[in-house]
């Protein structure tokens, strides 16, 4: 089956110059929960950041993502820092059996669960549970707190997405953000945590 090419404005150079320097607490949250020598499976990888920071410590990291553009930036990153056993590949995050041909240790997804409608949302989560023997899940915290980052972080979804993008994105908070995504999906968390400022939550989940 075909994939569907997605992007937005802002995906690609643009991204990775203005919004993964501002993303690196976040992503070494994530890495904690990664063992050393594992398979990693990034989906929705965006500009390969975080897949080229865990390739170092792990033994495979394949990233998936539906936009080309962000592709483009993710083998940039890995031809700059000389990577050998981490790949990029142009997939459907609901449809990942079409794009790996193994069961990896973990399989990451990290700020795009907000972007997906519902069943889009549950759809990915079930197909990454299909793959991998764990899951890390990362997004916005649901409810974001009442600061300046948490009304930051609100404003950015409304000025970057647009009002049908902001639409999808109140719905993930009304549902429960990742933790409601996971019990709809018969999922329990195992372990989760929020970042320093309150605006990201990490959830690991496993034995599902």
């Amino acid at each position: 089956m075909e994939v569907v090419e997605r992007s937005q404005w802002f995906y690609g150079f643009l991204y990775g110059w203005f919004y993964d320097p501002l993303e690196g607490e976040h992503r070494n949250m994530i890495a904690k929960y990664i063992p050393e020598g594992s398979t990693v499976l990034d989906v929705c990888c965006g500009t390969g950041r975080l897949a080229t920071e865990l390739a170092p410590r792990c033994r495979e990291v394949r990233g998936v993502d539906m936009s080309r553009r962000m592709l483009r930036v993710c083998q940039g990153q890995k031809k700059q820092h000389g990577l050998t056993n981490v790949d990029f590949v142009h997939g459907d995050a609901t449809r990942l059996e079409e794009v790996v041909d193994q069961a990896y240790d973990y399989a990451i997804i990290s700020l795009a669960l907000h972007e997906m409608p519902a069943p889009e949302r549950l759809n990915t989560l079930r197909s990454m549970a299909r793959v991998a023997r764990n899951l890390v899940i990362s997004d916005h915290a649901v409810p974001q707190p009442k600061s300046i980052p948490g009304y930051l972080t609100t404003l950015a979804e409304l000025c970057f997405g647009g009002r049908s993008n902001f639409a999808v994105y109140n719905e993930f908070v009304a549902s429960g953000g990742v933790l409601g995504a996971l019990e709809q999906c018969g999922i329990s968390p195992e372990h989760q945590a929020l970042d320093s400022k309150g605006i990201r939550h990490v959830v690991k989940a496993s034995g599902f």
